[in-house]
Formats: C-alpha cells, sequence, structure tokens
C-alpha cells in the first residue's frame, strides 16, 4: 500500500514540473494559453504509465537487491523519464526542410534532410527535460515512501 501511495504522489507532482518548466515560457508570452489543462492532463497519463509499468517494479527490482536509496531511485527515474524520447534523435530525411522558433530566435532544424545544430539541441532539451521529469518523480516517490515507511510517531508533550 505505501508503495502504490508513493506512486500516486511521484504521478501527482508532474503537473507542478511541468508548470514550473513552462514558467519562463509564460512570462514572456503574449499569446494565451488554451489547451493547457489537456496537456497537463497528459503530463500526469503519461507519468502514470511509466510510473506503474515501469518504476515501481523497477522499485521492486532496486528493492530486492537492497538498493532502493535515493541515488539509485533517481538515476532509475531520470533514465525512465528519458525512454519515451530517447530514440527519436534527429535523423536524416531525404529532401525535407522545416525551423521553428527556439527560444525567440527562428532557426532552420533541418535543411535538405539533414537536421542542424538547432535539432539536436532541441532534441537535447527535450532529453533533459524528460530525465528532469523523472528524477523529480523518483525522489518523491522515496521521500513519501520513506515518510510513510516511518510509521506514527508518539507525541510527547
Amino acid at each position: 500500500m505505501r508503495t502504490w501511495l508513493a506512486a500516486i504522489a511521484a504521478i501527482a507532482i508532474q503537473p507542478f514540473v511541468f508548470i514550473a518548466l513552462l514558467l519562463p515560457g509564460l512570462f514572456h508570452s503574449s499569446s494565451p494559453m488554451n489547451g493547457l489543462g489537456i496537456v497537463v492532463t497528459a503530463v500526469a497519463a503519461v507519468a502514470a504509465a511509466v510510473t506503474v509499468l515501469l518504476g515501481v517494479p523497477a522499485f521492486w527490482v532496486l528493492r530486492r537487491f537492497g538498493r532502493e536509496g535515493w541515488r539509485s531511485l533517481g538515476a532509475v527515474g531520470a533514465a525512465l523519464g528519458v525512454l519515451p524520447v530517447a530514440f527519436f534523435w534527429p535523423r536524416h530525411f531525404a529532401g525535407y526542410s522545416s525551423g521553428q522558433n527556439w527560444h525567440g530566435h527562428d532557426v532552420d532544424l533541418y535543411v535538405d534532410g539533414m537536421p542542424t545544430v538547432y535539432a539536436w539541441l532541441i532534441y537535447a532539451e527535450k532529453v533533459l527535460t524528460f530525465g528532469l521529469h523523472g528524477l523529480i518523480g523518483a525522489l518523491v516517490f522515496y521521500a513519501v515512501l520513506r515518510r510513510l515507511s516511518r510509521g506514527p510517531r508518539l507525541i510527547k508533550g
């Protein structure tokens, strides 16, 4: 039961992490944030899937080997957070060109099918962002699990 309560806490923190990562852009943006609720719901859904299907079983494996400390859980959480984007690195697409706004600058991502430095930088940002989600989720999981494992305390008066 404690494991599942800690998993719920790890999932519940993810929308707050997402919004915190958006805050710098929100302050500089003049456009409305329509659809933010749907995106936050999607963040929670992906977090729930990764936590339940991969995170909790990974915790059980770590626990079986006596390695359920904050470092190992943080490392596994970061690695699991990166999984959704790790394999989608920029590839060669013959004849394809595209660009986008990157931190207020219009940049080319692909020129004649070849990824540019900006494509790789955006990829690295995504990997770091998803890794941060996993790391924070795992550390919240660990903190809640530890807190629940202590049991009720006697109040001294």
